[in-house]
């Protein structure tokens, strides 16, 4: 501090050395200065954490080799004006400090933690003294303390802002906003504040989907056998409305509380006021979606299609042998079905290859046509073409292709999956569970990002940790057969021998009848069978043979007739 501001205050040099240490120099700095906030019924007043949030503030500030503190709170429990009054601690509190308050966007940059901290020192009475004398330089985004060196300087979250800074303490709020969901950002800071001893890391957040930087962090924190002792990772959650009401911090009313959670949609409640991980989820497949898709079935494609047209396709997510995120080959086999005039989807195989031989996918591939006969193949571009090529020659080459996963291709496959699923004609055997468990973790996110020129797209993508090749896998396979049509049940040709009126009258030939001569007919003997086909499926109303044969039966080959 500067000699005038030490003449006015005899006790302030010795007030900052009680306040540097630990969560007690914090708290006692608090109770000292008792630094201004914004008020929630306006105005400013005194920060004071309640007694869930300064527990959690120990352990951020106390833990052995703490460089990273996250305070993964509900909304208005004051994570951010958390991390803001510990970065304005250390700017009092040490020499030299370099701070960098990081927003998610250029436009954000001085109106979110920044300009909480810039109107500590224009409220707090201490601090406004301190700026008054110009001891404390308070600018537009940039707060300085001439007399230690240190400085707080607000930033966007674009990495090339924050490469080579040399940073000891930095903050930023809800960092999987951030691009590419917060990976870019954080490796920025993390190399920024590597080599400064006590360096700080400070992460304000709801949760956060799985797939983002937040859920790695977190995971690694709270790892079973391993945890990063390095991360001090505080995760407050309520289980339902009644919880959050009990144990809410004082300033929130459990009065209001609840009439938020009759007004906003439950799903966004809970994540924004329950903090719970599931509910911050995006899932493409949530339970209630996949669930009904859970059924056990005959594998063979004969009993399935039990005389209804089919089309068997498969699809390739191929990995190489010993990749360092513990990715697979996995390929998936399913039929096309057409039931009640509806094309079904049934998992024939999902099943990963073995070291992800190149053999391994040959047989598979070879077998699913030998047992199914797979008619159709798409192949994800990377690291296939040698398959593709392969392929060329197999019996099944005209149907075979090789696809770029593309955001566009992508969401075209997906969203077959999807449809598929939600409408309850998506069916997976329970046997497949790799294939169940990437489901439902599986996620979806709009984050505005444009592809081609054209307009944005979502982006899917699998939990931070997580794999999804077998979802992958499957979605080509679905894929696979988008230009397929079936018909409900078709007969390879009509070969009429019947004599006189019955001709015209008969239903295989476009009358409405089925005639005397039906008993001797070949052909009406192949409509009967797929008409008992039809039967055993138990219809709700069900058709008498006329009217199968009219609606339900189309004929794929030649339609002769007597002369």
């Amino acid at each position: 501090m500067s000699a005038s501001a030490a003449t006015s205050k005899p006790s302030l040099a010795a007030s900052i050395a009680s306040w540097r240490d630990g969560s007690d120099g914090f708290f006692r700095f608090l109770a000292d200065v008792q630094p201004r906030v914004p008020s929630g019924t306006g105005g400013f007043i005194p920060f004071n954490p309640g007694p869930i949030e300064r527990a959690e503030i120990v352990k951020a500030l106390d833990g052995t080799g703490v460089s990273i503190a996250i305070f993964c709170w509900p909304r208005r429990h004051g994570k951010t004006l958390t991390s803001a009054m510990i970065l304005v601690w250390r700017f009092l509190t040490r020499t030299a400090e370099n701070i960098a308050v990081v927003a998610n966007s250029e436009r954000q940059v001085v109106d979110t933690a920044f300009r909480t901290i810039r109107q500590t020192f224009e409220h707090t009475p201490l601090l406004k003294q301190l700026v008054a004398t110009g001891t404390i330089k308070v600018g537009a985004d940039r707060i300085e303390l001439p007399s230690t060196g240190s400085v707080i300087q607000a930033f966007s979250s674009n990495p090339s802002a924050l490469w080579g800074k040399k940073l000891s303490a930095a903050q930023i709020s809800e960092i999987h906003a951030a691009k590419n969901g917060g990976d870019d950002v954080f490796e920025a800071l993390a190399g920024s504040l590597l080599d400064t001893t006590g360096s700080l890391l400070l992460i304000d957040s709801t949760v956060a989907p799985k797939s983002s930087k937040l859920w790695e962090l977190y995971q690694a924190a709270t790892h079973a056998t391993d945890p990063d002792t390095s991360i001090a990772f505080s995760h407050i959650q309520y289980t339902d409305l009644d919880d959050a009401c009990a144990k809410s911090p004082a300033w929130i009313a459990p009065a209001k509380l609840r009439s938020l959670a009759r007004q906003m949609l439950p799903h966004k409640f809970a994540l924004l006021h329950l903090n719970r991980w599931g509910d911050a989820a995006n899932l493409l497949f949530p339970a209630a979606v996949l669930d009904p898709c859970l059924e056990a079935y005959p594998l063979v494609l004969d009993a399935l299609a039990a005389g209804s047209a089919s089309i068997v396709g498969g699809g390739l997510d191929r990995a190489f042998g010993g990749t360092v995120r513990g990715d697979k080959t996995a390929t998936a086999c399913v039929a096309k079905i057409a039931i009640d005039d509806e094309e079904h989807i049934y998992v024939l195989d999902a099943e990963s290859v073995p070291f992800s031989r190149m053999a391994g996918i040959k047989n598979r591939l070879d077998g699913y046509h030998g047992a199914h006969g797979m008619k159709r193949l798409v192949l994800e571009s990377y690291g296939a073409q040698d398959i593709a090529d392969w392929a060329g020659t197999r019996p099944y080459s005209a149907g075979t292709e090789v696809v770029h996963p593309s955001r566009r291709t992508k969401y075209a496959a997906f969203l077959a999956l999807y449809q598929a699923a939600a409408e309850c004609r998506l069916h997976i055997h329970p046997k497949f569970r790799e294939l169940i468990a990437e489901l439902r973790a599986f996620e979806v996110h709009e984050d505005g990002k444009a592809t081609d020129g054209e307009a944005a797209v979502p982006k899917f993508s699998h939990p931070r940790g997580g794999h999804d090749d077998f979802v992958h896998a499957l979605a080509w396979a679905v894929y696979s057969l988008r230009s397929v049509t079936l018909n409900p049940y078709e007969i390879a040709g009509v070969n009429c021998t019947g004599i006189g009126a019955s001709i015209t009258h008969c239903a295989l030939n476009g009358g409405e009848h089925v005639p005397p001569c039906a008993d001797a007919c070949r052909s009406m003997g192949e409509a009967r069978q797929l008409h008992g086909a039809y039967l055993a499926r138990s219809p709700l109303v069900p058709l008498d043979l006329a009217p199968f044969i009219i609606s339900k039966l189309r004929n794929t080959g030649a339609h002769t007739l007597p002369r």
